[in-house]
């Protein structure tokens, strides 16, 4: 474990401040922005090598900590996502952001309050030690290492969201309201390929061809809550000018084939919706002025960061197996 912290400005002192394996002085800190390390180099980001440890530390903490939207990658975009972060904590040491203890402490009791756990981590540090022990298997340095790590990326992300400026027009918090307040509901039918989905959409497109289908229980056919359009398009991956010609579809109607997640399609029969009235928006504007931009900040700085990567010159050193 790390037994004492680099200045930010020095490259080897950002790859070892997490996890590093060897010690080295201030004396030899200040003489070279990079020191000389005999361990294993799992690849180069910005020119700089990335010692092996790093790589699996970021690693695990990758198969430790995975956000939700994570949970189904492939093997090929998990790697992509650990060297993304690495790069992405590299960057927050080139801008000096730090962890304070207070906000490690928060991070840190929301984990546990997470967990349902009733104490904190100052208020009892034996139950603390002994839930890490248990709980993942690691001491507690290593586990505050992983809440620092994941604490700067967060801080990283954020202060280059709050920097980027966009421009939220009159039109976009209309759209933005209807999307929330219109919502559909019906019933559905799915498949794994488009041209089933298309076949069976044409089978069924009247809507007496399709009560005919259901009463010969041929396919098996899925309830829908009403849901907002906003709902659809984010959750479903639905075209927005899709989302929009359904809803103004009669009851009853059957929709051609749409998007159902990112693997799957459905054939959607409209039997419930709502539609929101602009007359209501004016008492709503702040909240959509904040929404949108906050939203806009968001779609920026997934570009700003693809360009980071591709700034970052990455190269990747296959390892041997372990």
């Amino acid at each position: 474990m790390v037994t004492k912290m680099m200045k930010p400005r020095h490259l080897m002192g950002i790859l070892f401040l997490l996890f590093a394996s060897m010690p080295v002085c201030a004396a030899e800190e200040r003489s070279s922005p990079v020191q000389p390390s005999t361990e294993q180099i799992a690849g180069y980001i910005f020119g700089v090598p990335v010692p092996v440890g790093n790589y699996y530390f970021a690693k695990r903490v990758f198969y430790t900590f995975p956000h939700p939207w994570e949970e189904g990658l492939s093997d090929a975009d998990r790697e992509r996502a650990i060297w993304e972060a690495l790069i992405l904590h590299y960057e927050s040491f080139r801008r000096e952001i730090a962890v304070s203890d207070e906000e490690l402490n928060r991070r840190i009791n929301s984990v546990l309050k997470g967990d349902k756990q009733s104490f904190t981590r100052s208020g009892d540090p034996e139950a603390y030690r002994q839930w890490v022990k248990e709980k993942l298997n690691e001491d507690v340095d290593l586990f505050e290492n992983q809440m620092r790590y994941l604490l700067q990326v967060d801080k990283l992300k954020d202060q280059v969201r709050q920097s980027l400026p966009v421009t939220v027009t009159e039109e976009e918090m209309h759209q933005e309201f209807l999307n929330e307040k219109n919502h559909v509901g019906g019933e559905m039918v799915t498949f794994d390929k488009k041209e089933d989905a298309q076949a069976f959409y044409e089978q069924v497109k009247e809507p007496a061809a399709w009560e005919a289908m259901k009463a010969k229980g041929d396919y098996k056919v899925q309830p829908v809550s009403l849901m907002t359009l906003e709902a659809y398009m984010d959750l479903w991956g639905i075209p927005k000018e899709q989302m929009y010609a359904f809803h103004a579809m009669e009851l009853g109607s059957i929709g051609p084939p749409m998007p159902f997640g990112t693997k799957q399609w459905c054939v959607y029969r409209l039997l419930d919706k709502r539609t929101g009235d602009l007359k209501d928006f004016p008492k709503e504007r702040d909240a959509y002025v904040q929404q949108l931009t906050t939203k806009k900040q968001y779609e920026d700085l997934k570009r700003w960061i693809e360009k980071l990567k591709t700034s970052a010159n990455l190269n990747i050193v296959p390892l041997a197996p372990q």
